[in-house]
């Protein structure tokens, strides 16, 4: 019989101020993450009329360009993360996306820029894995899940700050804050990816104030856990989840690539100033969906009662496709709050969603599974989100019609294909159940 100390006190664990400090570094490197992958989206028009290019194009740069290199890198880096220093990988990271972000302000073609944002996407595939590993090692599982699910509202949260820092950083470029400035001559757009890219070379310093902690004996697949759902459910059950997710992300991606442009090309909005007043609203509805979408699946159950998240995740999704109708509203007002109030449903059901997956799945393949689910949410969300868009705009609804229609479209159908797949899951957890009993 084993005396070690159980795996859910403190013992081996770094002290709790300092975790929750490292915390705090890994939550603000995501922020900086998404500021520097999303900001071109509230640069569309400028760059598509300098460089000449076509929303097509545009939809690339936002999505294709960045999502595939992150789809190929990220769960090799995933299991690289497992075998060396995740601190140092973080560290070289953060360097290769600044530098990527700072060649997109460079860039003089779309196939330069593309290029550029190639660069972006390869640092950035690095973050989740090796980040959620280090803090799976610096919280004992007590408190691993409220560690967790910090970290995923500060990527909820840094989707809103990019436009909200890239709005303030442009505002700053328009009224001649760069004035006199070996910038000055460049077009704001090009001062704003610089601005936004460099400061990222001197946070890598503050990655290296991390130390790597011990690594934790992962659980035995022979040891069975308590609540979690048999070998066959997980099975059955974890695919329809992880597209629940996937198409919260690419929901996500679209309406997030192109809200600020329907906001601007539609009821002619300063960009500067759609920038500030977007990014506090999405800052706070995202991150608080995300982290309200937490405190309910810890309201609905504990580990084990996965369908009761799904459940969840099933209400937000109904609520989602009633709320996509008002993006082809001809009054801001009230796009302006549709916008905010779809990403606090979405936070919702990424929560209970990510939630769902970790109960489906043994503890001991949780970190492939999350490197899965993050690689198809790229895969799928950035992938597809703002090309979806784009197609839809052109395909079906013409280009005379606007971007709202086409928003809303997107985001319906998704959602759809969502509620779909909880219903999937709900059946196949059934039949699994009905087998088991045999």
């Amino acid at each position: 019989m084993s005396s070690a100390a159980p795996d859910d006190d403190d013992s081996g664990y770094p002290k709790r101020s300092y975790a929750w400090g490292v915390l705090a570094i890994l939550v603000a490197t995501a922020i900086v993450s998404y500021t520097d992958r999303q900001v071109l989206s509230l640069l569309v028009d400028p760059v598509r009329h300098d460089l000449g290019i076509t929303d097509t194009q545009i939809s690339l740069l936002l999505g294709t360009a960045f999502a595939v290199i992150y789809g190929i890198a990220g769960i090799p880096f995933g299991l690289l993360a497992d075998r060396t220093s995740r601190r140092n990988l973080i560290f070289f990271a953060v360097v290769v996306w600044s530098i990527g972000t700072v060649a997109c302000g460079y860039s003089q073609s779309f196939g330069q820029l593309f290029a550029a944002r190639i660069i972006v996407g390869l640092g950035e595939s690095v973050l989740s894995p090796a980040a959620i590993s280090l803090i799976s090692d610096y919280f004992p599982p007590s408190r691993r899940g409220m560690a967790v699910g910090c970290f995923l509202s500060g990527i909820a949260i840094g989707i809103g700050a990019s436009i909200l820092i890239g709005g303030g950083v442009l505002h700053l470029v328009d009224v001649g804050a760069m004035a006199g400035t070996p910038l000055a001559d460049l077009a704001p757009w090009r001062m704003v990816l610089l601005l936004i890219g460099a400061p990222g070379l001197v946070w890598a310093m503050v990655i290296l104030l991390i130390r790597e902690p011990a690594r934790r004996t992962a659980q035995s697949l022979d040891t069975p856990q308590a609540g979690a759902p048999t070998r066959r459910a997980a099975l059955s059950v974890v695919a329809p989840i992880y597209l629940v997710v996937a198409m919260a992300s690419l929901v996500d991606n679209a309406v997030g690539a192109w809200a600020p442009s329907l906001l601007i090309r539609n009821f002619g909005q300063d960009p500067a100033q759609v920038g500030v007043r977007l990014g506090i609203l999405l800052t706070i509805a995202f991150g608080g969906g995300v982290l309200l979408g937490g405190w309910l699946s810890d309201l609905v159950g504990g580990h084990g009662h996965w369908m009761r998240k799904l459940g969840v995740c099933m209400v937000a999704s109904l609520l989602i496709m009633l709320v996509s109708v008002a993006l082809i509203s001809s009054h801001m007002s009230v796009v302006m709050a549709a916008i905010p109030m779809y990403f606090a449903l979405s936070g919702i059901v990424t929560a209970c969603g990510f939630s769902s997956i970790l109960d489906a799945i043994p503890n001991s393949r949780r970190g492939f599974a999350m490197a899965l689910s993050f690689f198809l949410n790229v895969a799928v969300g950035a992938g597809l989100g703002p090309t979806s868009v784009a197609l839809a705009g052109a395909h079906i609804f013409g280009a005379t019609a606007g971007l709202g229609p086409a928003i809303a479209f997107v985001a319906g159908f998704g959602y759809l294909l969502a509620a779909a797949a909880i219903i999937l899951a709900f059946t196949a957890s059934n039949i699994a159940k009905r087998s088991a009993r045999r």
